[in-house]
């Protein structure tokens, strides 16, 4: 490595554009190459930490996504231009957009006389760079509430003063100690009002559904996040929990709760990749979390680089080894974070890449986290003629009496049958409230259709009605 300018500020700035650059463009090629040149940024990133005096690559992401900040806060003032002022705004959600003011009033566009101007130019150009930084920031803060990567006070208050990185970071939930609490600038403040006020020495997590299962005060937390409204950055609050369960505790080292589940190879592959999961001949698919010495892999009769057209992979087993003597470490000593992470990935293959037409039934754990969401959804819109009981939703209407399952979104009239509803639009899911930025169309799915049933009376839909009236099958179960 070239030895860094201690006199330049910019030289280790500039080299960490330059490889967050390389990283960007190695997203157009295959996955082999790709996983090779994420593990070269890697490589890059640690030993630019390193020879750049930072404690750890955590550190130098930040500090870097700061400076790049100041050096585009000019653009942040208003800029004449012939009888226009232009400037970039950042919005109390971390967005930016070019703001064009003439006459007094606001433009919906730039005109395309100016389209082409050297500064409007500039303008897109910081932007795509904020768009960016805002994409980078999100995947850093979850990466590091799942590493439970520990700040300082000052690095907080640091964060705060980045407008693209402030609004994600104040709508997270922070851990110091045993105190749990939103980050007001200098202290915690949980959703009942009470405040710890944070010490420089104190380190600093982003707490983990595992933190918030273990303060007795989860479901303050899910209320809260409706009352205000508040969507989080990434599913934290409403973040599915796994926990070990009495087949694992029996077994010890292997856990099969997902064996037999047969998914599509390369679609499998795709999603764990971005879970930080990597996949070779020799060791199938696994993922190393360096700092506890842990390996977790997923064992399947799988070539994992073919199309798999002849039979698709059947998961076995889930397991744990030890990264230095390779020996399989017993469920009762990996870190409750890790495993819970490590299913939750597992889930997240065998619902989104399985093979065939019909989807595989939800895990208990997402359906326990959709029945809270649709209970807060209930409670704020003041709905009481439906109560969850299992893995339904169960609505008393004015036509008849429904059944939403939480796990496969299907809808049922009591001592009829199926309801063929269709889901809820993309375009229409911005009217149903969800805490978190995340996708997640089958929990929006189920919101609509028991919201609408709760409320049948005023259903215009006649395929609808139609089925509502003459629909005869079987009881729901």
């Amino acid at each position: 490595m070239i030895p860094i300018e201690s006199a330049n500020t910019n030289d280790v700035l500039e080299r960490y554009e330059f490889i967050q650059k390389f990283l960007k463009e190695s997203k157009q090629f295959g996955a082999q190459r790709r996983a090779s040149e994420a593990k070269i940024v890697a490589i890059a990133l640690d030993n630019l930490a390193r020879n750049a005096g930072y404690k750890d690559v955590t550190r130098l992401r930040w500090d870097m996504e700061a400076r790049k900040m100041e050096e585009v806060m000019h653009v942040l003032e208003p800029v004449e231009i012939d009888d226009m002022t232009v400037q970039l705004v950042i919005d109390l959600n971390g967005k930016g957009d070019i703001k064009v003011i003439k006459n007094n009033k606001e433009l919906k566009s730039v005109p395309p006389k100016y389209k082409k101007h050297e500064y409007i130019l500039e303008l897109k150009e910081v932007n795509t760079g904020l768009k960016e930084q805002y994409s980078r920031a999100k995947a850093e803060l979850e990466r590091s509430m799942e590493l439970e990567t520990p700040f300082t006070l000052q690095e907080l208050v640091n964060m705060m003063k980045n407008p693209v990185v402030a609004p994600l970071v104040k709508m997270l939930v922070f851990k110091a100690g045993k105190k749990l609490g939103f980050f007001t600038g200098e202290e915690l403040q949980t959703p009942t009002g009470e405040s710890y006020q944070l010490q420089s020495d104190d380190k600093v997590t982003i707490a983990h559904p595992v933190h918030l299962y273990e303060s007795d005060s989860w479901s303050d937390y899910q209320r809260y996040l409706f009352d205000q409204q508040i969507k989080q950055p990434f599913k934290q609050v409403f973040r599915e929990l796994y926990r070990l369960n009495a087949d694992e505790e029996a077994a010890g080292t292997e856990s099969r709760r997902y064996a037999g589940h047969q998914i599509q190879p390369k679609k499998a592959v795709a999603l764990l990749k971005n879970r930080m999961w990597t996949v070779n001949y020799e060791e199938g698919l696994q993922k190393v979390y360096h700092k506890e010495n842990i390996i977790a892999k997923i064992y399947a009769i799988a070539d994992w680089f073919s199309p798999s057209d002849v039979e698709s992979p059947t998961l076995e087993t889930v397991e744990f080894f030890d990264r230095n003597t390779y020996k399989s470490i017993e469920f009762s000593k990996i870190p409750k974070i890790i495993f819970s992470e490590t299913m939750r990935d597992v889930d997240l293959v065998v619902s989104v890449a399985h093979v065939g037409i019909v989807d595989p039934e939800a895990s208990l754990t997402t359906i326990e986290m959709r029945a809270a969401i649709l209970q807060e959804s209930l409670r704020l819109m003041k709905i009481n003629n439906v109560r969850i009981e299992g893995n339904f939703a169960l609505i008393k209407g004015n036509l008849g009496e429904y059944g939403v399952h939480l796990g496969s979104t299907m809808a049922y009239k009591q001592a009829s049958g199926n309801l063929n509803i269709l889901a809820v639009h993309s375009q229409h899911r911005g009217k149903l409230f969800l805490p978190f930025l995340d996708e997640d169309p089958k929990t929006a799915e189920i919101l609509s259709k028991v919201i609408m049933l709760a409320d049948d009376k005023k259903i215009k839909d006649p395929s609808v009605l139609e089925q509502l009236r003459h629909t005869k099958g079987a009881n729901i179960q």
